[in-house]
């Protein structure tokens, strides 16, 4: 096994790799999109003609392609939190999509929602646009629908991820796709952390720092109960025959972002 610092070098230039605009792979090695045979190269000469912004730090093309491919059915709903890259190609393949941001267009270059809206691959028809905090937005939405997916890449601070998983799991359609990214910020992580074996869900795939799952047909959990101890996640931790559940039983390894291409 090669030492933990080699170890932590590659992973960060398989990251690295990763993130790379699509344009520097050669054309027969590019991924396409399942549903749109165009928008991927659309999006590679749009992120060019932008000086590559929203390339480094955010969303790698080559994660959006990879979820659009685990997809299933023709006729898409989906919705997410935060937006860019992945609205462009959303507003594409999906009939329907939900997009709950906050207006950043006072920050010029930088801004993710100019990013999307200047681009001329978006299919603005398609989108529905909620703009505002999460915190303050989710909680008042009424016109929720089935979901095929749903995509969380909100604020990242602790309750804030929970919370957005709180207002859409209910809606997500058997089969559909929950999709968080940015696992590797503890915060994150620890969500999908309980995702990963609540029974409700289904790992499919952890793509770089992007986690992929599948909604199951077990029934939802009650939103407005409690319930704690039918969660997989509580029952494996908890002594029952104790007053104070902090036992750890057959718990999971935590989620570990390293080595994950």
């Amino acid at each position: 096994m090669l030492p933990f610092l080699v170890q932590k070098m590659q992973n960060h230039m398989r990251r690295r790799l990763w993130s790379s605009p699509l344009s520097i792979v050669p054309f027969p090695l590019r991924p396409e999109a399942k549903r749109d045979r165009t928008i991927a190269a659309e999006i590679t000469a749009y992120e060019k003609s932008a000086g590559f912004a929203h390339s480094a730090g955010s969303l790698p093309l080559r994660t959006l392609l990879r979820v659009e491919q685990l997809l299933t059915g023709t006729s898409l709903a989906s919705a997410e939190t935060g937006c860019g890259k992945s609205t462009i190609l959303l507003s594409r393949i999906s009939s329907s999509h939900k997009v709950f941001c906050l207006d950043d267009r006072n920050e010029g270059s930088n801004s993710s929602v100019a990013y999307f809206m200047n681009c001329a691959a978006t299919r603005m028809e398609t989108l529905e646009i909620v703009f505002g905090p999460t915190q303050l937005t989710l909680p008042a939405y009424t016109d929720h629908i089935p979901y095929d997916l749903v995509f969380i890449d909100g604020p990242h601070g602790f309750p804030f991820p929970e919370l957005e998983y709180y207002f859409f799991y209910p809606h997500l359609k058997t089969g559909g796709l929950l999709v968080i990214d940015d696992i590797h910020i503890p915060t994150v992580g620890r969500l999908a952390d309980f995702i990963s074996e609540d029974r409700m869900f289904a790992k499919v795939e952890f793509i770089g720092a992007t986690a992929v799952f599948r909604r199951t047909d077990a029934p939802v959990f009650d939103p407005f109960g409690d319930g704690w101890w039918l969660q997989d996640f509580n029952r494996r931790r908890a002594d029952f025959a104790r007053d104070i559940h902090l036992c750890d039983g057959r718990r999971h390894a935590p989620i570990n972002f390293e080595g994950k291409f």
